[in-house]
């Protein structure tokens, strides 16, 4: 995937690459020391989880590294 803002993907729709919808991307966790992005945290649109952790708050939360692609959704591939 090439580069893109994070501030771009806010409020983006998050679908696996199997077609779940999962909801709306509502943040981005990065770790402060090596500045590797670490989690996306996604509102729910619906009770599908793709598979993903549920946190306290009720978001998902998607590891920054399932990311495949940002087109008309942003892209996740499903858990291993």
């Amino acid at each position: 995937m090439d580069s893109v803002l994070a501030t771009s993907l806010a409020g983006h729709e998050v679908m696996t690459t199997d077609g779940a919808e999962l909801g709306t991307l509502e943040n981005i966790t990065m770790n402060s020391k090596t500045g590797e992005l670490e989690n996306l945290r996604i509102e729910l649109n619906g009770q599908t989880t793709g598979g993903f952790d549920r946190i306290e708050n009720g978001q998902l939360l998607v590891p920054a590294d399932r990311v495949e692609a940002k087109e008309d959704y942003l892209l996740v591939a499903p858990p291993r």
